[in-house]
Formats: structure tokens, C-alpha cells, sequence
């Protein structure tokens, strides 16, 4: 059996062999000789174990479970356990209804009882804990609109980042209403004025219990990258505007996140209150007082959900983000235009086609919307009248929703002397190709960053393999070093030194230039100046994009 360092200084204290003996009497598993085991400060002791050259932890608690009357609280200490806890299964993800694409096994397997986290860690750590070499972290926070996803679907599986000599934690937060929801009720409970919010709650908690433990799986708390995409990418916007958030992460990777664009802002408090209340009111719960509480939670976990998920979103019914008023004072967008964020080096960036599925409109519409004409928009995106209204419009809302939204957030950022890095990444997979009219579409570089494509395609060529192994080393370089150049590839500079320039991961190659739709990008961000308006949701919908077909 393999113990952290922690362990190893008990080890020669007659108390080890007590409290080890009193241990062992109180778990029925048999203790393989060569688990990875570590102490968990006020939790108990936890096993993995090893699988390619790594210490593999699933399922580790973070939080009490956040059932029964435990729902609609922030996320409290985990109990004391006796005995060692074996941590080698995925703990279900947060409770949530699948959408048509989501075919990966893990979806099958949701729960209220979903606060756990994940750990793959160098196997040689545990083999020679006496050189005392902590390692860089990496936290993923994975995406899914705050609806649905979860830390254990395969094209997650950080084994190969891991590899590279970092330890990687991923885990659940939770979703939909479960995790954003608020209602008059729930104020009045709130003795800290800690409600609504309750996703991004888990987080903070699961960043916290980081700093606290992740030395025991060889992990360096002082050198800890947040990363996430989409929703995972607004998250990460959210927690650097939180003050209780600072000092939890020290870099953070941004890939196409949402919430600081005009089309996707968080919710104000009394207009998510109101949202509450009307789900309330479907189950005949019209009281704003404690009782309304109880009645709530006495709804099933399927009658909170209530069908809500990408393809059903509910605008009447669920907030998403809501301006807490504690944890989120302002919009994102306004909390970065002030200035009221605490800055980190920063990875962003965004695909080409990237943008959520947009509702049936025409592009007059949209023009309209926008505060513009369709003449001044085809002047811009189709000049020689090649392209179709369909990929104009696209491209339109993809700029809109993300592509300029990630670019004034960089510009943000490096404003306070830190380090930002611009990406852009337009690759398609071989066997993507046919199906890739609108080009890199939103979440596609995921599993390159993972190097999982053997999750996500039938076939995967050379060339696939070689960007994918580039692309996840320049994450893996930017968390060790605060630097994402890789040798033998294009230097990549900050945009505090080039601000026009970015690292493209093309079709034809990896190379650092000159943002390629920067005349698409100031369009929009003039339209923006000039209108102060927001763009309708019914035009700008908040929907992911279906995978492309891949066998």
C-alpha cells in the first residue's frame, strides 16, 4: 500500500498503528498491497488506485450531499468517515435530463447526490514521496449551459494531460434548477444572504478543498489552472469577479465561454425570483414563506427538472446565472468593463464556427435585431455574395455570442499587466469534414485539449493526432509555466506584447497571426457601441450545437 507523505510522518508514531488497526476493523474490503491511499483533512482516508503510471481517485466527496433539506443550501463540510473509503468509481453526475446527442454512457447515471470530484495524479509521486516534488494542478470545469454535463463523460478523461506530469482534478457542480434557482423563500432562510447561486457555491467549495488537500496527491496548491469550456468558461468568468474565489486558482483557461456576452447575461435577482416563483406556482406552491420551502423540497428530483435541458430550456422557468447580489453583484460584462475582477494569466480563446444553435430567422430579422441592415452586414461577412444567408447568419450570431465577446474580455484582462493569450481554433477532424459547413463548431476542440478524439470519432488520422497532442501540450505548458509555447511550433506571444495577434490552430497548420475575422469582430463591436442594446433572446437563442455525426 502506497501512502502520501502525510500518511508516512504518521507513520512512525505509535498512534498510526491504532488508529490504522481501528481502521482496517471498520471496512469490509479487502486492502490491495499497492493502492494509493492519502488522508483527507476532516474527511477520513481515501484509496485509489494506479492505472498508467498514474494515481487514479474517483468519487471523492466534497460536500454533503445537497438532498432533502440539504437542497437549495451552499454546500456543506463533508462527515467524517471510519475506515479507508475506496474512491475508484465515478460518483453519478448532477441531476438533469438528457438531450438527443448525449450518448455517453455516463448520463444514464444522475443524482441530487452529486458533490464529488476526480484526481489523476503522476504514479511516481506515491513510489517516492520523499522527493517531494509537488506538481502543477489543472481543474476542469466542464460545460453544458448550467443544465447538464457532468465531470466523468469520457472525452473528459484527462489521462493523457495527466501524462505530462500535472495532476488533474474535474468535478460536478449543480445543475439546472438544483443549482441556479431562486424564490422569496429561500432570501429569507439565507442568514449569510448566500442563495441562488448554488452551482457556482460548489465550485468555490471544490476550489477550497483543493487548497487544502491536493499536497497530499502530490499537487502544488500554489500553482492551480482553472479550465473549462463554455459553461465551464463562464464559470471561470464569474469565479474571477468573486471575492471569495480569489486566491482559489492562480491561471485560468477560458475556452468559448459565455455569460460576459450581451446574448447570454445573468439574470437579475427579482426577475429569477419571479422565474422561482412561477415554477413554484406549477405545483400549486404560491406562499413565500418557510412552508413554501418545504413543499418545494418535497418535489421529486424529476419534478424539479421538470424536462429542462438544452433542447427544452424554459426562459419562463429557469434563470441560469443570477445577479446574487453576493456572489455576482453586476453582469459580467459590467464587472469587467469597471474593472471589478481579480486578473490571473489567462488562456482564451474560441473556434471559428463557434456560437450556439440559432433559432429559425432570416437575416433581415437579425439585422434588425442588431440595430443594422442587412446591407451593411453582407458588406462585412459576404462581400462577394458567395456565401448563404444561413452561413452569414451564423457567423453573425458566432461573433455576437462569443468570438468578440472573448476578445474584449482578453483586452479586459490584459489591461491589468497580466499575461493573455488569444487562441482561435478552426481544425476539423478528418472524418468531421463533410459535416463541417460552418467550420470548428462550439465544444469541438474539447477533445483535442484531452487528447480523447478515439471518444468522439470513428477514425482518427495522423493529422489529428499530431494537433491534438499540440494543442494539449500548449495547456499543459501554460499551467506549468504560465507560458503555452510549444517547442517546434510557432512562439506564442501575449497580446499584452501583440494585441491584433493570436495562435490559430488551423487546417493547414499552427501559426501566430493577425486575428483573421478582426473586421467581422469590429462590426460587431461598433453595433454594440453605438446601440448599448442587448439582442433578443428569441433571435440570439441559448442552445448548444449537436455533435457532428461520427460513425
Amino acid at each position: 500500500m502506497h501512502f502520501s507523505p502525510l500518511l508516512r510522518s504518521i507513520l512512525f508514531t505509535g498512534i498510526f498503528y491504532t488508529t490504522m488497526s481501528v481502521s482496517f476493523a471498520n471496512t469490509d474490503v479487502a486492502q490491495p498491497s499497492d493502492a494509493p491511499t492519502v488522508l483527507l483533512q476532516n474527511q477520513g482516508y481515501a484509496q485509489g488506485f494506479f492505472e498508467d503510471n498514474l494515481a487514479v481517485f474517483k468519487g471523492i466527496p466534497y460536500a454533503t450531499p445537497p438532498i432533502n433539506s440539504y437542497r437549495w443550501l451552499p454546500p456543506q463540510p463533508v462527515q467524517e468517515w471510519k475506515g479507508i473509503r475506496k474512491t475508484t468509481q465515478f460518483s453519478a453526475i448532477c441531476s438533469q435530463k438528457a438531450n438527443i446527442w448525449d450518448t455517453d454512457p455516463t448520463f444514464k447515471n444522475t443524482s441530487e447526490d452529486c458533490l464529488y470530484l476526480n484526481i489523476w495524479a503522476p504514479k511516481g509521486y506515491f513510489n517516492h514521496p520523499e522527493d517531494q516534488k509537488l506538481y502543477p494542478v489543472m481543474v476542469w470545469i466542464h460545460g453544458g449551459a448550467f443544465i447538464s454535463g457532468g465531470a466523468s463523460l469520457n472525452t473528459y478523461n484527462p489521462s493523457a494531460i495527466a501524462q505530462q506530469g500535472v495532476v488533474v482534478v474535474s468535478f460536478n457542480y449543480r445543475l439546472g434548477r438544483f443549482g441556479f434557482f431562486a424564490h422569496p423563500a429561500l432570501d429569507k432562510e439565507s442568514e449569510e444572504d448566500q442563495s441562488d447561486n448554488y452551482g457556482l457555491m460548489d465550485q468555490i467549495a471544490a476550489l477550497k478543498w483543493v487548497q487544502s488537500n491536493i499536497a497530499s496527491f502530490g499537487g502544488d496548491a500554489n500553482n492551480v489552472t482553472i479550465f473549462g469550456e463554455s459553461a465551464g468558461g463562464a464559470s471561470i468568468i464569474s469565479l474571477m469577479t468573486i471575492g471569495e474565489a480569489k486566491g482559489l486558482f492562480d491561471k485560468a483557461i477560458i475556452q468559448s465561454g459565455t455569460g460576459h456576452s450581451k446574448s447570454f447575461p445573468p439574470t437579475p435577482k427579482d426577475q429569477a425570483e419571479r422565474i422561482g416563483s412561477n415554477f413554484a406556482k406549477k405545483y400549486e406552491i404560491t406562499s413565500n414563506r418557510y412552508d413554501a420551502l418545504k413543499q418545494l423540497r418535497a418535489l421529486s428530483a424529476d419534478e424539479v427538472i421538470d424536462d429542462l435541458n438544452i433542447q427544452n430550456l424554459q426562459p419562463d422557468l429557469f434563470a441560469g446565472l443570477i445577479i446574487d447580489q453576493t456572489l455576482l453583484t453586476h453582469s459580467l460584462e459590467e464587472s469587467f468593463a469597471k474593472g471589478s475582477f481579480y486578473p490571473v494569466p489567462l488562456l482564451i480563446g474560441d473556434t471559428d464556427g463557434d456560437g450556439l444553435l440559432l433559432s429559425k430567422t432570416t437575416l433581415s430579422d437579425l439585422a434588425k435585431d442588431l440595430g443594422t441592415d442587412v446591407t451593411a452586414i453582407n458588406h462585412v461577412y459576404n462581400p462577394d455574395g458567395k456565401k448563404s444567408e444561413n452561413s452569414v447568419i451564423h457567423q453573425v450570431i458566432a461573433d455576437t455570442q462569443i468570438l468578440q465577446p472573448t476578445r474584449l474580455l482578453a483586452h479586459q484582462v490584459a489591461q491589468k499587466n497580466t499575461p493573455v493569450y488569444r487562441y482561435r481554433f478552426s481544425y476539423i477532424a478528418d472524418t468531421a469534414r463533410p459535416y463541417s459547413s460552418f467550420g470548428a463548431i462550439h465544444a469541438s476542440e474539447i477533445p483535442y485539449v484531452f487528447d480523447t478524439l478515439h471518444t468522439v470519432y470513428s477514425s482518427v488520422s495522423n493529422q489529428d493526432e499530431a494537433m491534438a497532442k499540440a494543442m494539449m501540450m500548449s495547456w499543459v505548458n501554460f499551467a506549468k509555466n504560465g507560458n503555452p509555447s510549444v517547442d517546434g511550433f510557432p512562439q506564442f506571444l501575449p497580446i499584452n506584447q501583440n494585441p491584433q495577434q493570436l495562435l490559430h490552430f488551423a487546417m493547414d497548420g499552427i501559426r501566430f497571426e493577425n486575428d483573421p475575422f478582426e473586421k467581422r469582430l469590429n462590426f460587431i463591436s461598433s453595433l454594440f457601441s453605438k446601440n448599448h442594446q442587448t439582442p433578443k433572446q428569441d433571435t440570439l437563442i441559448k442552445k448548444d450545437l449537436p455533435k457532428y455525426p461520427t460513425r
